[in-house]
């Protein structure tokens, strides 16, 4: 007990007591403790509403209130594993040090006193700093955290800030503690019934949800304080319908597919489908952001293998390293750093329901000839083993890439090419759509992210002039953007829409088959106008970061 940080802090002494009770040692070092990136995919598939929020609401406040500041926002789940991350990349070495990433889990029991598993631990806010943290190793660190509670006041999860110890402000956790009521707030607005906001002129408003009858479904942080020192009569609060709106029961997202998608229309969605039922694989080809995702998850939902799991994975983004370990597991031992009870793998994850395998022509060609044995044979033979496992998944394959082209370059295997490619489904890009096609596509996603605003005409016209050639994903961006600038006043104008700059009145989309083939000055623009953030410049060129760091050495 001697170790105990005099800090006066009694929620970082009663952590230091429960982590010396628990038999660790300061001077260890922390367990590694990192899921199974089959786990990961299905824990971030289970928190899949949590995540959107996070993504929509949470991370343009982040940007706007900690520009430019070495920070990493963190969302957890109610284990403290990391389900999604952002943040500055000057601080991004030091946080993969102590695997501040996704799939780390962050508990007291393997991580000793920290921010996110005390705060979890606690069920309360809670900022360590520096040596308070109970390993040595993270003493460079400060953090701050909040937990996340559900409509229902059930725990969620806890979000966090992070940086190094001597750029953590005295501001951390009050900025952690409104962006974690703006999410808390997001999640409630997402439910049905009736939202009584009994302070409609404060951002931070009690807000109760109601039932048709008055009946308590939810509230919020305030709404739950308001709740213990008032009587609740959800009847009466009906009848004055003060500050009352109606939130419609969740739909699932549904994006239009345009007769733009591909001749036919609907089949668009009927051929594929019955493709994947009689087990013929999908190529999926479009350019970046033109809905290659969505379109898998609309198969999944309508396929008899709606119930069984879907596993999307972005070959872009697979550290080159480990691209087989991750693909096709490992077990325990199998190499240095390897985690100690093994880890499942995306294939195996699969087993019984779809894979989606975005990004394939990234892949390296010793990894295409794995896969392509285990697409002949069906069975997985994780790394470290000589055993192998039998698998069952329908395969979608997908690429902004031309993957025929690379088979001709011989920079993709030609067998593999012809195994995955099945069916081939081309996705056109945004700019191919009629003109009513994506006027409906955006009044669609306007009135998901806020009914209460309207575009107006020339907001309109000028998302109609742009070439988007970041597709339906930059178009989202800039619509969620737009939202949050025109919170309040009624209409989405002109000003709130921040698209980059079309040169000379036009635009020439990255468009293309291969990254190569897209503009060297579109990349390099993008870049300046975010200041050198790579993070930042691969989002709204809708492109992974690894894709563009391959671009800028290239162009070395």
């Amino acid at each position: 007990m001697s170790e105990l940080p005099q800090s006066g802090a009694s929620p970082i002494q009663r952590s230091w007591e429960r982590c010396l009770h628990q038999g660790l040692s300061r001077q260890q070092s922390a367990e590694l403790d990192l899921l199974p990136q089959g786990e990961l995919s299905a824990r971030q598939e289970q928190h899949r509403t949590l995540i959107a929020c996070f993504q929509r609401f949470v991370l343009p406040l982040f940007g706007q209130l900690l520009a430019g500041r070495p920070c990493r926002l963190l969302l957890c789940d109610g284990e403290g594993a990391i389900l999604a991350v952002s943040g500055d990349d000057r601080f991004a070495r030091h946080a993969e040090r102590i695997f501040l990433r996704s799939g780390a889990r962050w508990g007291e029991a393997s991580k000793g006193t920290n921010a996110i598993g005390t705060a979890l631990a606690e069920q309360s806010e809670v900022q360590v700093l520096g040596a308070q943290h109970f390993f040595a190793q993270h003493s460079f660190l400060s953090c701050s955290a909040c937990p996340l509670l559900g409509p229902d006041g059930q725990l969620l999860g806890v979000l966090d800030i992070s940086t190094d110890a001597a750029h953590h402000g005295g501001d951390m956790l009050g900025t952690v503690r409104l962006l974690a009521m703006t999410l808390e707030n997001a999640l409630l607005a997402r439910q049905p019934g009736w939202l009584v906001d009994l302070d409609p002129q404060s951002l931070w408003s009690a807000r109760l949800l109601l039932g048709e009858g008055g009946e308590l479904l939810g509230a919020n942080r305030a709404g739950r304080l308001w709740l213990g020192q008032h009587p609740f009569d959800g009847q009466q609060l009906l009848r004055e319908r003060r500050g009352l709106r109606l939130v419609p029961e969740e739909r699932a997202a549904r994006l239009p597919l345009p007769s733009a998608v591909e001749e036919g229309g609907s089949q668009a969605q009927q051929v594929p489908l019955k493709m994947l039922e009689r087990g013929i694989s999908l190529l999926i080809e479009g350019e970046t952001g033109s809905g290659k995702e969505h379109l898998v998850r609309t198969l999944h939902a309508s396929s008899s293998r709606r119930e069984r799991p879907l596993v999307c994975v972005n070959c872009g983004a697979l550290p080159a390293e480990l691209v087989e370990a991750e693909l096709f597991g490992y077990v325990r031992g199998a190499f240095s750093g390897a985690r100690s009870q093994g880890s499942q793998g995306y294939l195996r994850a699969a087993h019984g329901g779809i894979l989606m395998l975005d990004e394939i022509g990234e892949l390296p060609l010793q990894a295409q000839t794995r896969l392509l044995r285990v697409l002949q044979e069906r069975v997985v033979t994780p790394v470290g083993s000589h055993r192998p496992e039998a698998v069952d998944f329908w395969l979608v394959s997908a690429s902004h890439r031309d993957l025929a082209a690379m088979v001709a370059a011989g920079t993709f295997r030609e067998d593999l090419y012809y195994r995955i490619c099945g069916w081939r489904q081309q996705l056109a890009p945004l700019r191919a759509w009629s003109v009513p096609e994506r006027q409906g596509l955006i009044l669609n996603l306007l009135a998901q992210m806020d009914p209460a605003l309207q575009l107006s005409r020339e907001a309109e016209q000028r998302l109609l002039a742009h070439p988007l050639p970041g597709n339906v994903r930059q178009l989202k961006q800039a619509l969620e953007v737009a939202c949050v600038l025109a919170e309040g006043q009624g209409w989405i104008e002109p000003a709130h829409l921040h698209l980059p700059a079309v040169a000379g009145g036009t635009s020439s989309p990255l468009g293309g088959s291969t990254l190569r083939e897209q503009s060297r000055q579109r990349v390099q623009q993008t870049l300046a106008e975010c200041g050198g953030n790579v993070s930042e410049a691969a989002r709204r060129l809708g492109i992974s970061r690894t894709t563009l760091y391959r671009a800028l050495r290239e162009e070395r």
